[in-house]
């Protein structure tokens, strides 16, 4: 098996994991609570004090928010991007505990 099969095969199982959003083309037929439950599904509390309407635009760009951050995670460059950052972010956290380490045991070992 070639290496762009393996990566082809990774990327279909990583799909088929993430979670996709429901294909609704009318969100005016769902009632105000039911509109809510689809917002909690993506973390979203939504007040039904509000308008239909703007409910709907609420659950609409969440969703849509939601779909583009799964595009970007499933960028392989941007995930190559997002794991230096962490790691630069690690090393840099080690690095400055050392720092403050060693500028505190030349002032007399106050550790």
């Amino acid at each position: 098996m070639t290496r762009k099969e393996i990566n082809d095969k990774r990327t279909k199982d990583l799909n088929k994991l993430n979670m996709k959003a429901p294909v609704i083309q009318d969100y005016s037929k769902l009632s105000k609570r039911e509109l809510e439950v689809l917002a909690r599904k993506y973390g979203v509390e939504l007040d039904r004090r509000l308008r239909k309407d703007t409910l709907i635009r609420i659950v609409e760009s969440t969703i849509e928010m939601h779909n583009k951050e799964q595009a970007l995670l499933e960028d392989p460059v941007q995930k190559f991007f997002l794991r230096g950052i962490f790691v630069g972010v690690i090393i840099g956290a080690i690095a400055g505990g050392l720092a403050v380490w060693a500028i505190l045991e030349r002032m007399g070992g106050l550790l």
